[in-house]
């Protein structure tokens, strides 16, 4: 975690070209996606089905003056299955285009419904070449696979001509996560892709081998943790050039900034950034009148590191598929901040789970946002997290090493320990 001073937004009012983003998921693939994930779902169909129906989008952009929309394109089922997918969102595309709404097209990084590709072996692997659980029914993949690459690069350009202003593409992580002991500091168990391509490539680039004790040789570990971080950016640089090929915007999500990404997800801004035509961050910061919660770490840094380019703020106030239907209060706060920030609004319009029903923003009853209220801004400290207190306990991180991957199987496989997953949510992100 970062500690943040008492913030002080740079900018006074929006400029009249300024960009409001909305992020929304709808579609078939959607629903199907939804059922991959999570246990007996309870979906409202018709609310994901009619959310890019040009009456809806009307509303919304009457409502909140958006300019710029991210649309379910792949969610990383096979392309069979996801013909479907496509036809629905091209069928609608022409709405977006009546309002002048720049679309976005979304496809899901590298990670992908495994039972859909059985005959494919281009799975991230861990130290004892496991397969690494990136959710329920998914596996992540390995960028190092030259097929993956290929498979994704094809998904991009089979995109060209059809009318989509950008290409956007989720959750760029290197194998699995690192969990860092302590804030910045190296992580102890193991972290990344141990794949033969990874192996291959890190031998080649530093003459080493991908360390099985991240806590053995810190030296070695910080080699790796770069090249981590070096593979990720020939990844998501191949995917810029693959876009911009066909003349589209390009970016992708840079998680919640509060963090350290570099070890987490093998990420860094400042070179993910370079090839990107905007930055989208999520945060899990959807801000208070009591000003407990606001994203004001995020304007500071756009400022530390010089960002120039276009930055959308996705806040969330508790998570995926966590949250009830946000009320008008929180979308005056969510506006009246965005109002005086340097970035740029971008409204969480999908995912609600209200009383246990996943639907997309209803739109009964809201109203223009109120962009006027007059939001505290008090500093943002690091608070002392259990997890990190717990995992300085050696047995702990012992049998972290041993049982890390296949607890996160378990975790997201099984109905009776998903509870994990939201434990260490609660704990950790939020």
């Amino acid at each position: 975690m970062v500690t943040v001073e008492p913030h002080r937004y740079p900018r006074q009012g929006n400029t009249a070209d300024d960009r409001i983003g909305f992020y929304s998921w709808g579609g078939p693939g959607t629903i199907r996606m939804i059922r991959v994930k999570y246990f007996n779902p309870r979906i409202d169909e018709h609310s994901l089905m009619t959310c890019y129906d040009y009456d809806y989008l009307a509303r919304v952009q009457d409502l909140f003056g958006i300019t710029d929309f991210w649309a379910t394109y792949s969610w990383g089922f096979n392309d069979e299955t996801e013909a479907q997918d496509r036809r629905f969102l091209l069928d609608r595309l022409e709405n977006f285009k009546r309002l002048g709404i720049r679309v976005h097209a979304y496809i899901q990084g590298p990670n992908l419904v495994y039972a859909e590709f059985p005959d494919r072996d281009w799975w991230a692997r861990d130290e004892r070449e496991r397969t690494i659980a990136y959710y329920k029914g998914r596996h992540v993949c390995s960028i190092h696979h030259a097929d993956y690459v290929n498979y994704i690069l094809n998904k991009i350009r089979q995109t060209y001509d059809y009318g989509f202003d950008g290409i956007f593409v989720d959750n760029i992580q290197h194998g699995q996560l690192g969990v860092p002991a302590q804030p910045g500091q190296l992580p102890f168990v193991f972290a990344g892709d141990r794949s033969a391509g990874a192996q291959r490539d890190f031998k080649a680039e530093t003459g080493l081998d991908i360390p099985l004790d991240f806590e053995a040789d810190p030296q070695i570990t910080q080699a790796y943790l770069d090249f981590r971080v070096r593979a990720n950016t020939r990844f998501i640089n191949t995917l810029a050039d693959a876009v911009h090929a066909g003349g589209m915007e390009f970016g992708t999500n840079y998680y919640d900034p509060k963090f350290h990404p570099r070890h987490i997800y093998g990420v860094d801004l400042n070179e993910s950034s370079q090839s990107q035509d905007y930055v989208l961050f999520e945060t899990h910061s959807l801000p208070r009148v009591d000003g407990r919660r606001h994203n004001g770490y995020v304007d500071q840094l756009m400022q530390a590191h010089q960002i120039e380019k276009p930055v959308f703020v996705v806040a969330y106030a508790h998570g995926i598929g966590m949250e009830p239907q946000f009320t008008q209060a929180q979308i005056d706060n969510l506006f009246s901040e965005g109002k005086k920030a340097a970035f740029h609004v971008c409204l969480k319009g999908s995912e609600f789970t209200t009383k246990g029903l996943w639907h997309n923003l209803y739109l009964d009853g809201l109203t223009t946002p109120r962009r006027d209220k007059p939001l505290h801004q008090i500093p943002l400290e690091d608070k002392v997290d259990p997890i990190q207190v717990l995992f300085r306990v050696k047995l702990v991180r012992k049998l972290l090493k041993r049982y890390y991957n296949p607890i996160t199987h378990i975790a997201f496989e099984s109905r009776l320990f998903r509870m994990v997953v939201y434990v260490v949510y609660d704990l950790v992100i939020k």
